[in-house]
């Protein structure tokens, strides 16, 4: 991930914390051999009785939020205490969002040994979510997300932008599946503005910190990540190719672990290389040749350049890049490519050799 979206877009967090503190109040009850009754006089009860809860009034009002509680609470009480007590379980740590990222606690489902149950609390916790877009939680928490991005660029991918909150709903998507993991359906900390493409395209439902081995990984946290380092210097040349071409090879150099699981949910690699590399490289260099023209013309560059002249020209270049990077379309990604030149010029690699000669001390853009 490219950039961290700011803790503060996850504070509105009040309707979580209260149907979470209405399953644990429900959870109390049964254990004390209290009945609790389908009605609504009983719903406005367990509300008032329940402490913590914000915006009470407003909780009153969610007669889908009372059915579907109700719901669970039937279907829990089939269970013994202890499985009731490992649901409760399973809904503290599937929370543990920030512990569950960096893989030092372990995912506890429940969709497998209590289907029924997941899929009540799934049904409660979903229709909770809903409610977050009628309440305009998740329209403030965008623009919160929106207005701290200086580039309004997907950070999950670099590539697509983010749209204004003033054009359209962007999507939002639950970084831990709902499906998998219901009890963070209406945790803000668990939800994340990406692009259309990252989300409908790659993200869907996948279990981001479970790989299809089965086998747990780590992953970027949205809210408290450190960018990758990426290189391109393992990249080569294509033999013969003209112009010339490279077979394109994306290293992660820092937040490995976190970087292959952001590869394998995203297919950033194969991304870059199709939709930026590939693309965009020829236009690139002809950017480098176009300023080398212009400095020759100002008589900044002379036909008698040493191999190092003409080389501390591409690294200025390279330099400058880093500096101005594009924004949008991957674009740090151009200053990467000119450093792997610089790595090619050094080794006296013949064909950039000559490239980068005939780029600084002058031919037609066409013959590049």
């Amino acid at each position: 991930m490219l950039r961290c979206y700011p803790i503060s877009a996850t504070q509105e967090n009040w309707l979580h914390d209260a149907v979470t503190g209405l399953i644990h109040a429900v959870h109390q009850k049964i254990e004390a051999g209290e009945p609790i009754k389908n009605t609504q006089t009983a719903w406005l009860e367990l509300i008032e009785d329940t402490e913590n809860i914000d915006n009470k009034d407003t909780i009153k009002k969610f007669t889908g939020m009372r059915k579907h509680l109700f719901s669970y609470k039937d279907e829990i009480l089939n269970l013994t205490p202890q499985q009731r007590d490992s649901i409760l379980d399973a809904m503290s740590n599937q929370n543990s969002i920030e512990e569950l990222l960096n893989g030092t606690i372990q995912p506890k489902l429940i969709n497998t040994s209590h289907p029924s149950a997941h899929e009540k609390a799934k049904n409660l916790f979903v229709f909770c979510f809903e409610k977050l877009t009628e309440l305009r939680i998740r329209e403030r928490q965008y623009k919160t997300i929106f207005d701290s991005l200086p580039e309004k660029i997907c950070p999950f991918c670099g590539i697509d932008r983010v749209m204004n909150p003033e054009e359209t709903a962007q999507d939002q998507d639950h970084y831990l599946a709902k499906s998998i993991y219901p009890f963070a359906a209406t945790n803000m900390r668990n939800l994340v503005p990406m692009c259309r493409c990252c989300n409908r395209d790659y993200k869907k439902d996948a279990n981001v910190i479970m790989g299809t081995n089965g086998t747990q990984r780590t992953a970027f946290d949205p809210y408290n990540c450190t960018p990758p380092e990426i290189s391109l210097n393992p990249s080569t040349l294509i033999q013969e190719s003209s112009p010339i071409k490279f077979h394109w090879e994306i290293e992660f150099l820092s937040e490995v672990e976190n970087s292959e699981t952001w590869d394998s949910i995203f297919s950033i690699r194969e991304r870059y290389k199709r939709d930026v590399l590939n693309q965009y490289f020829d236009r690139w260099l002809r950017g480098f040749t176009v300023r080398c023209s212009k400095d020759r013309n100002c008589g900044n560059i002379r036909p008698d350049f040493t191999d190092a002249q003409i080389r501390e020209q591409l690294q200025n270049y390279q330099e400058y890049k880093a500096e101005n990077p594009s924004i949008g379309l991957a674009g740090f990604l151009e200053p990467l490519a000119f450093k792997l030149l610089l790595r090619m010029y050094d080794e006296g690699e013949e064909r950039i050799l000559n490239l980068i000669r005939d780029a600084v001390l002058g031919v037609s853009i066409d013959d590049l």
